[in-house]
């Protein structure tokens, strides 16, 4: 299809500014349309010479749009690794092709500095199906859901931020293995940069794992539920776990040098009893005890009463 290499001087089709112009007409169909319909604009946008312009036209032009098409098909599903489940949920209700349609028109694949292309597709990708669902373009049940659950997992697993912060705890809790009640009452603990607490109108857990198998998703209950995510460090997994809202409460207060104690004085009701608040305590330290055994939070030195030196009913606990 291309000139022989003196043929290609003579032209100027071995220039960057001619790939870079073949490049936009075989990924960008608005450009494909320009180079035929107005190539004067084509030729003024892109820098080229009248032979350059001859040149792009002279391919031919069915087998252009096959391979535009070609090229557009493989970027769109690069996607799909990282959006499984929303893939075969789009299937289920033939809308994928009008995705992909509406993908390539909207999005033009530029280069960028800071994101490998796929990656910044599947952002792209992940924005795009929540403005047709906020638009009433995808009448999908539970589709939001799904995507923003591979969404907040797809953002943790690409962040390098977040690699470097799921090892950062996983070298600090090395040397504590496991940690008691008391220190984390009395400890300040904090969150990972590699953490995310995402709320949704349902169980969507089970949902996605049965679309991601190929199976036919059972339906969810609607019900607000709230999911932690977490980087693995020496991992690519996130991990998933169902939290309650006095652990968003928690998270959400957690990591400005507060002890957990303190904090969960703050999140309970001035007239809940003593044995109501020792109930949420403990239950408190089994959820950060599971979060810890994962390298999700990590424990600051003791802040509390026994390391002021200060007896058990000192402090925030002693306000039943």
């Amino acid at each position: 299809m291309m000139e022989s290499t003196a043929e290609g001087r003579m032209m100027g089709t071995d220039t960057s500014a001619f790939q870079t112009a073949l490049a936009r007409v075989l990924t960008d169909p608005q450009a494909f349309a320009c180079l035929y319909d107005d190539p004067a604009r084509f030729a003024e946008e892109n820098a080229l010479s009248d032979a350059q312009i001859y040149a792009l036209q002279s391919f031919d032009k069915k087998r252009l749009r096959w391979l535009s098409a070609s090229l557009a098909a493989k970027r769109f599903y690069l996607v799909e690794t990282y959006f499984p489940a929303t893939f075969a949920l789009l299937r289920r209700h033939r809308a994928l092709s009008k995705v992909e349609r509406s993908l390539i028109a909207t999005y033009r694949p530029i280069k960028s500095e800071r994101l490998i292309r796929s990656f910044r597709d599947a952002f792209w990708f992940a924005e795009l199906i929540e403005r047709h669902v906020a638009q009433g373009e995808l009448d999908i049940p539970y589709l939001i859901d799904v995507v923003r659950c591979e969404r907040a997992e797809f953002m943790l697993w690409s962040d390098a931020e977040c690699v470097e912060s799921a090892e950062e705890f996983k070298s600090r809790n090395a040397s504590r293995p496991s940690v008691t009640e008391e220190e984390l009452l009395d400890g300040a603990v904090r969150a990972g940069r590699h953490v995310a607490l995402r709320e949704f109108s349902c169980d969507v857990l089970s949902y996605v794992q049965a679309l991601g198998d190929g199976k036919a998703p059972p339906e969810p209950e609607p019900a607000p539920t709230l999911l932690l995510f977490g980087r693995i460090a020496v991992t690519d997994r996130v991990q998933k776990a169902r939290v309650g809202r006095m652990m968003k409460s928690f998270l959400t207060d957690a990591g400005a040098g507060k002890p957990t104690r303190e904090i969960l004085a703050e999140i309970l009701e001035p007239e809940t009893d003593r044995a109501a608040r020792d109930a949420a305590e403990r239950n408190c330290c089994r959820m950060l005890q599971k979060l810890y055994a994962l390298n999700f939070v990590t424990i600051e030195e003791s802040v509390g009463p026994s390391a002021r030196g200060g007896d058990d009913d000192a402090g925030p606990r002693s306000a039943s």
